[in-house]
């Protein structure tokens, strides 16, 4: 009897615990992520524009994120969309409220009734609505004229949940009616006060020959006139009137009538997103294809100077394609070989997309540039290693000189006036190299609509600011920068390596 009283009171307090702990559970809150019930678009708010305007089962719930994907198919999963913006639900006491039209996704909410207030925003500009929002509306910029697009909202519970509402389709289709009358008199005021200050400067130079009685150089000046004026017209004035565009608002909404506004490019520059990683991408792009491109063509070049090779000619011609072929045809056959029906996946019997993946892009990227790259260096070493004199390795050998001994001593010291200017002009070509990226990937795959995709470099960002969003100003900004950024380089690595003195 007292084992079945201790055995029944066993069973007693179990059940009691289950119970305590279940209706504790029934007792938490659920988070539930405000579900986006209604979706729609409008594209005639304004050139390369879209509305879209949502609304939600139940008031937005403190911590939800409402992101914005857009896609040029139907979204089924965000994997094949890009994310354009986003609306958090947080506290809005300490932030500020700016008007609509100075962002790229303007946008409203609501509480329920017929009045639209404009979200407030975070230092970092982030939308944030307050609590028991149930509609929102949103302008948004950057979207490609007269081309369908795909959207659909993502919404995120505070817990991780999320739900995708369903895509709709839209399209920008107000175009740019403004007429733009562009005052060129400016434009041409300075290219005449260059090409009137060179005839100047030619008259003086002429004039102090004459005093001096160098009348032998009597043309000498008017040879190189017209290589000056071709140069600062071309070069020097281009160069000067971007720096003074970095200055100003210059933007394809009011061409031709910026004003300056100081610093404030070059703070959007340094404040953009994705300023440090594409900046850090684009040195380890450059870095990585300078040193396998010397690297490389350093080997083959020893390699074809070889006495004992044969056919050293052939072996010239066929690794001197990749650089004689253009380079955009290079660059789509590459492309299409990576492509998912490409000969690569047909060889292996897979289907890869490496150019889909932020990481695989960015391999075959450099990979494809190194190949590009490898034959111009290999010609101008092995035009070099052929200057060098042969007695100095005739000497060597008699000596008995290991073969890696002479390489490290006597061809490495002597190739540095060859290898150091090579290696500074492959640095600034690569950090500068538009074409492949934007032909193997165009920049993508993209990470974030407003900045830059996995396999940017700096260039071909600037690309985008300028050509994509039409922010003339800060494009130029960017442009200088990177100017600084080369010129710095250039100065430092030169005092490094003491390239202009002389090999003894």
């Amino acid at each position: 009897m007292n084992l079945f009283s201790q055995n029944w009171r066993g069973i007693s307090m179990n059940r009691v615990f289950l119970i305590a702990i279940f209706s504790f559970l029934l007792l938490l809150p659920i988070s539930h992520a405000s579900e986006v019930t209604s979706l729609e678009s409008d594209g005639d708010v304004g050139y390369r524009q879209v509305g879209l305007m949502w609304s939600t089962d139940i008031p937005s719930e403190e911590g939800t994120i409402f992101e914005v994907w857009i896609s040029n198919e139907t979204i089924i999963e965000i994997s094949n969309a890009t994310k354009h913006s986003l609306v958090r639900v947080g506290n809005v006491s300490n932030l500020l409220q700016p008007g609509i039209g100075e962002w790229y996704d303007d946008c409203q909410y609501s509480i329920g009734d017929e009045n639209w207030n404009p979200v407030y925003r975070e230092l970092d500009g982030t939308a944030v609505i307050p609590p028991g929002a149930i509609g929102v509306n949103c302008t948004l910029s950057g979207i490609s004229s007269g081309l369908e697009i795909h959207i659909a909202v993502l919404s995120i519970n505070p817990s991780g949940g999320s739900i995708l509402s369903s895509s709709i389709s839209s399209s920008s289709t107000s175009s740019d009616e403004e007429i733009i009358v562009i005052e060129t008199s400016p434009y041409i005021f300075a290219i005449g006060s260059i090409a009137l200050s060179i005839f100047i400067l030619l008259f003086v130079l002429r004039w102090m020959d004459y005093r001096e009685g160098r009348t032998t150089s009597r043309f000498a000046h008017l040879y190189i006139a017209p290589a000056i004026l071709a140069l600062s017209v071309l070069t020097f004035y281009p160069v000067l009137y971007g720096i003074w565009l970095s200055f100003t608002n210059a933007d394809q909404s009011h061409l031709g009538d910026q004003s300056i506004i100081g610093f404030d490019n070059f703070i959007t520059v340094i404040s953009t997103s994705g300023f440090l990683r594409v900046t850090g991408f684009t040195l380890v792009w450059s870095v990585v294809n300078v040193v396998a491109h010397i690297g490389f063509g350093l080997l083959l070049a020893i390699a074809l100077n070889s006495n004992d090779l044969r056919g050293r000619s052939a072996y010239r011609t066929a690794l001197l394609l990749p650089w004689a072929i253009p380079s955009y045809i290079s660059v789509l056959v590459w492309r299409g070989l990576y492509e998912p029906t490409g000969a690569l996946n047909d060889f292996l019997g897979t289907d890869l997309n490496l150019l889909a993946d932020p990481n695989g892009a960015k391999i075959v990227v450099i990979l494809v540039n190194i190949w590009l790259g490898i034959p111009f260096m290999m010609m101008s070493i092995s035009g070099a290693l052929q200057a060098l004199p042969k007695d100095m390795y005739e000497a060597a050998e008699v000596d008995g000189i290991s073969n890696f001994s002479r390489f490290r001593y006597l061809t490495l010291p002597n190739l540095k006036s060859a290898l150091v200017p090579l290696s500074l002009l492959g640095f600034i070509w690569t950090f500068n190299m538009f074409n492949v990226i934007y032909l193997m990937t165009d920049g993508g795959p993209n990470l974030d609509f407003d900045g830059p995709g996995s396999t940017d470099i700096l260039i071909t960002y600037v690309y985008d600011v300028a050509f994509r969003d039409g922010a003339y100003g800060v494009a130029a900004a960017w442009s200088v920068v990177i100017f600084l950024m080369l010129v710095v380089f250039s100065w430092t690595y030169m005092k490094k390596t003491n390239a202009t003195e002389a090999v003894t």
